[in-house]
């Protein structure tokens, strides 16, 4: 058989993770400016365009893990954590999960529709609770179109104050 890939298999999952989470952002109706490639210095894949202002994003896509479970431990770069660590609004990582290594399965096609077979979860990765040398990413923090509501509660309060 005659593959038509031009992306190796690692870039294939990263573009997937990528455009999956996209896909919850526009469920919300919320924008995405994906980073450029080589250009992610400070360490994000793109900025959530809420109307007071951007939450930054870094996603990562894998088949290393189950759907079901707890959480997942990411291994975190340093200069990811002293890039995200200097942003005065919320960096959030999310790690998509294949429960298929193979990608003919990532995506099931049938009468109804279409399904993606992955989920992704969520954490925080500046301010309190900034990861060490790990990124536990609870599966508590499944990544839907509502938490879009939470991460821009947790922007608004980088600029308007709590009232006591």
């Amino acid at each position: 058989m005659h593959s038509i890939a031009t992306l190796d298999p690692n870039t294939a999952k990263g573009r997937f993770g990528v455009a999956y989470v996209k896909s919850i952002f526009s469920q919300a109706a919320v924008g995405f400016n994906e980073t450029a490639p080589d250009e992610d210095a400070i360490a994000v894949d793109g900025s959530l365009e809420f109307a007071i202002a951007a939450a930054r994003v870094q996603i990562k896509c894998s088949s290393q893990f189950k759907i079901s479970g707890k959480s997942a431990t990411w291994d975190s770069e340093l200069h990811w954590r002293d890039s995200w660590s200097t942003s005065a609004v919320p960096v959030y990582f999310v790690l998509v999960i294949l429960d298929y290594k193979d990608p003919v399965d990532w995506v099931q096609h049938h009468d109804a529709g279409t399904n993606h077979r992955a989920a992704a979860f969520w954490v925080r990765v500046n301010g309190a609770g900034a990861p060490t040398d790990k990124i536990v990413v609870p599966k508590t923090q499944r990544l839907t179109a509502a938490t879009l509501e939470l991460w821009e509660g947790e922007v608004k309060s980088c600029f308007i104050p709590t009232m006591p």
